[in-house]
């Protein structure tokens, strides 16, 4: 059996400073040298490296991408295989190497168009292990990038993971940095279970972090993270968000207030006790989401923190998420549209009493 690192590990370990993007490569890179049934299928994955070259170069020791050789080069056509425009094939294919014995890596090049293999992602991949009752599982990792912010329109910036939450059957991820990017890969792509893994493309070069260099780091899906302690107010968000909420932090710090950060990692199954002890502490809590409000990530943890904290809390939850329409056409409109750091900072004065 394969030993699994635990996050936080005691143990000295070196480790790059690479871009999230990097972070993803170098895993999927990793597993398919360890384990040769880890295979990556998708829309221009192969020759190509995929459109925003998460299947193309790993990184040097120095962090740095390898432009001598692309994973294509390395796996060949059959392990970094090139798929037709088919959303529906590429998950259907995916799934039956699952159940062959494999364990696919399925890319879907935008999330706005992973509906169109909604059908097995949720009817079958989700219910296998259901349906059999634990006979069959269903070991297939759905990398598909999401969020808004980089003038994508609205066809290419749709945050839909609320979609895969509410199916039941399904792991949902969504990393904020590229340790845990590297750590939550490499744990959907060793689990048994059908993972959601969403990357944030505004974060695949606009962050860098150290990594741990080593083939079984891993990050234990279900939960959640403090990325800051505090005593007055929790903030609980994830990807392109947090790091807005991150820097609405040190500016409300500035005026005398201690926020504290939760990063839940993984959407579904969600760290519930993680959030609510959060704001049993603190009192207050503001939950962030860019993805749409109505039946959604800050609407769910926002019902979840209420009831489980309900005799602690000094203010009402507040909520921050996209507004219940179509991402706006016009990539002009972004801004408008995805919640800013003065409403995010405005939000928690008010849940403070200062605003």
């Amino acid at each position: 059996m394969m030993q699994f690192a635990r996050d936080g590990r005691r143990e000295k370990m070196s480790s790059k400073n690479i871009s999230y993007i990097q972070a993803i490569t170098d895993t999927m890179w990793s597993e398919m040298e360890i384990d040769e049934t880890v295979f990556v299928l998708g829309q221009d994955c192969g020759r190509y490296g995929g459109v925003f070259k998460a299947t193309a170069w790993r990184s040097e020791k120095d962090g740095k991408p390898d432009l001598s050789k692309k994973m294509y080069d390395e796996f060949g056509p059959l392990r970094v295989l090139d798929a037709p425009l088919a959303e529906n094939a590429i998950i259907g294919g995916a799934i039956g190497a699952a159940l062959s014995g494999y364990r696919p890596i399925a890319e879907i090049q935008f999330m706005d168009f992973i509906d169109c293999a909604m059908g097995h992602i949720v009817n079958q991949a989700g219910t296998i292990s259901f349906k059999t009752n634990g006979s069959w599982c269903c070991p297939i990792t759905i990398r598909t990038p999401y969020g808004g912010g980089i003038g994508g329109g609205m066809t290419h910036s749709q945050s839909n993971e609320a979609w895969f939450c509410h199916a039941g059957g399904l792991v949902v991820t969504a990393p904020s940095t590229p340790r845990d990017a590297a750590g939550l890969l490499r744990s959907c792509i060793r689990a048994d279970d059908p993972c959601v893994y969403i990357e944030h493309k505004g974060l695949y070069r606009a962050i860098t972090g150290d990594v741990p260099d080593d083939p079984n780091f891993t990050i234990e899906l279900g939960k959640g993270k403090v990325v800051r302690e505090g005593s007055d107010i929790t903030l609980i968000s994830y990807g392109a968000m947090l790091h807005k909420c991150l820097s609405v932090a040190e500016k409300l710090e500035s005026e005398g207030a201690s926020v504290e950060i939760i990063d839940p990692r993984t959407l579904w199954p969600m760290d519930e006790d993680l959030m609510i002890n959060s704001a049993c502490k603190t009192g207050r809590c503001v939950v962030v989401a860019e993805s749409h409000a109505a039946y959604g990530f800050t609407s769910e943890v926002a019902a979840r923190v209420q009831e489980g904290a309900f005799w602690n809390l000094l203010t009402p939850i507040r909520t921050i998420a996209g507004p219940d329409t179509p991402f706006p056409f016009e990539p002009g409109m972004e801004a408008a549209y995805l919640p800013s750091d003065d409403e995010i900072y405005n939000s928690c004065k008010r849940a403070l009493g200062d605003g």
